[in-house]
C-alpha cells in the first residue's frame, strides 16, 4: 500500500481497535458478576452494536479509498492501451 492510503488506514484501524475495546469492557462488566449475569438478548444486542459500528467504519473507508480513485486516468490510460492494441 502507498503511503496516500496509510494514514486513513491507522485512523480506521484506531477506531475498529476501539471498538473492540469497548465491546470487551462491556462484556466483562456484564458478565463478571454472577447476581447481574447479562442475558443472551443483551450480549446478542452489544454484538450487533460491535458489528453496525464496524461496518460503519469500514463503509467510510471504503467511501475514502474509491474517492481518491482517478476515474479519469484511468480511462485515459484504458483508452490508451486499446488504441495501441488496435
Amino acid at each position: 500500500m502507498d503511503d496516500i492510503g496509510k494514514e486513513p488506514l491507522n485512523t480506521e484501524i484506531a477506531e475498529i481497535e476501539r471498538l473492540i475495546t469497548e465491546f470487551k469492557q462491556k462484556f466483562a462488566a456484564g458478565t463478571s458478576n454472577a447476581d447481574d449475569f447479562m442475558t443472551i438478548v443483551e450480549i446478542e444486542m452489544i454484538w450487533g452494536e460491535l458489528q453496525s459500528k464496524t461496518n460503519n467504519v469500514y463503509s467510510d473507508l471504503m467511501r475514502k479509498l474509491m474517492s481518491e480513485v482517478d476515474e479519469k486516468e484511468l480511462i485515459r490510460k484504458k483508452n490508451s492501451n486499446s488504441n495501441s492494441k488496435g
